[in-house]
Parts: C-alpha cells; sequence; structure tokens
C-alpha cells in the first residue's frame, strides 16, 4: 500500500481496511512521550529477527538457524508469544493509530476498538502492511531484507545472502549523524522557516516537518544557483526555473 503524497502530507488518518486510521503523530504528541520513548516506538517497529535474537540475548541461536528455519520465521509471531512483549507492541501501535488497540491473546491478534466496538484487527497477515504504512506517514524506510525463500536457484541464494549481508555490515558502520536529530531539524526549520516558528511548529505532523525541511534546504540550493546564474551565467547556458517546485527523490 504506496501512499501519494498528498496523503503523507495530510494530518489526516490514512484509513486502512478492516484496521483503521493510522496516523502521522504531530511534533506536540512525540513532546508529550519524550523523544527517547518516540524513538524506541521506531526501534521496535523497524526490528528485524536479528535484532530480536541479538537483543534477547541469542544472537548465536540465531546464526545457528538454517537459510530455510529463517525464512519460516516471523516476527508477529515473536511479538505474541508472551503478554509482555504482546503488550509492549500493543503500546506502540495505540501511539500510531487512531482507535483503540487491544491485544487478544485468544486469537492471537490486536483487536482495533472505537465506541461501538470492534471494528477492525492486525494479525500475523495484515501486520507488515500496516508496519509499512507507519513508516511511510513517519517518513522512513524500513530496511528491505532479502527473502531467501524465494530464490530460484543456488546461485540466486548466494547472491541475496551476500546482499543481505553487505546491507547488514554497512548499517553497523554508519554513524548516526547529530545534525539529522529531531530536535535540531524542529530548531533549524523554525528559525528558517518564513512562516513557523518555535511556538507553532508543534501542530505540523512529524511528515510535514521533515517535508518542510526538504523544501527549504532545497530551496536554498536553487536560490544560490538563481544568483550565480543571474550574476555570470552558465556554460550551458540553461536553469531550470521549475526547480524550485520539483518533487524531491
Amino acid at each position: 500500500m504506496k501512499l501519494d503524497y498528498l496523503d503523507l502530507l495530510s494530518s489526516e488518518p490514512v484509513r486502512m481496511k478492516n484496521v483503521g486510521g493510522i496516523l502521522s503523530p504531530k511534533l506536540r504528541d512525540i513532546a508529550s512521550i519524550g523523544y527517547d520513548a518516540y524513538h524506541f516506538y521506531l526501534e521496535l517497529l523497524l526490528m528485524d529477527l536479528e535484532k530480536y535474537f541479538s537483543m534477547t540475548g541469542h544472537a548465536k541461536d540465531y546464526d545457528r538457524l538454517s537459510d530455510e528455519e529463517k525464512s519460516n520465521l516471523d516476527m508477529f509471531d515473536f511479538w505474541t508469544a508472551n503478554g509482555q512483549s504482546a503488550s509492549l507492541l500493543e503500546k506502540v501501535l495505540n501511539f500510531f493509530i487512531e482507535e483503540e488497540v487491544v491485544y487478544s491473546g485468544q486469537n492471537r491478534c490486536f483487536l482495533i476498538q472505537n465506541e461501538n466496538g470492534d471494528v477492525g484487527a492486525i494479525t500475523r497477515d495484515s501486520y507488515p502492511q500496516v508496519r509499512d504504512v507507519i513508516c511511510q506517514r513517519v517518513c522512513i524506510r524500513p530496511d528491505q531484507e532479502e527473502d531467501l525463500s524465494k530464490a530460484r536457484n543456488k546461485k540466486a541464494l548466494e547472491i541475496a545472502k551476500k546482499l543481505q549481508k553487505g546491507r547488514s555490515q554497512k548499517k553497523k558502520q554508519e554513524k548516526t549523524d547529530k545534525n539529522m536529530d529531531l530536535g535540531n531539524i524542529i530548531s533549524a526549520v523554525a528559525n528558517r522557516s518564513p512562516s513557523l516558528n518555535i511556538l507553532n511548529i508543534w501542530d505540523l505532523t512529524v511528515y510535514q516537518l521533515w517535508d518542510c525541511f526538504s523544501r527549504i534546504s532545497n530551496n536554498n540550493i536553487y536560490d544560490i544557483q538563481a544568483r550565480a546564474v543571474a550574476a555570470w551565467g552558465n556554460k550551458d547556458n540553461h536553469f531550470d526555473a521549475t526547480a524550485w517546485y520539483a518533487i524531491g527523490k
């Protein structure tokens, strides 16, 4: 379920059939629970099997699993394996879903409820789609894992393994850029935008904030290039006057 740009920008919930309304939380909502809690929620949503085994102290057990065994495991089963982990995921889902989310141990799923009763459910089958839409609404891209079970032959399986290993090593080497910390982006946008300030910026959704940051950054580059071309011209005798409203990739 790929959301279009208007749905992503909107502060209205995105309706998922048999699930409910997926929210892009406002900055004031994130501030109310604290950045650490918000970051923890995202870490849980983005958690894959390797991270889960490592976090629970069973990294070696994961390494011992065959590719076929790994392909048959599902994160939803681990979240619902006991009441404590199910309760944790329930709390995360409640932050990003408009309706109330309640875990049902009997049905091994998360029921979606409003004043009229049960209106939907998050199951083993629908959880990946719900997780993906939440990630889209908060402007993050979950890591893409190679599905080893779909490798057509031995050679394809070896390539998939190399790609998976390469992505894992690259991620371990990446360092966090403090300039891209949410608090710093809020301050930068509030002090750069002609209309936003540190008092009214909290009404933006987190997606709207990142979109504003991207537009401000691109427009700064556009203004520099426009002034340079106006003053000295360029060798191609061409300037893209539409670049200021072009959709970023």
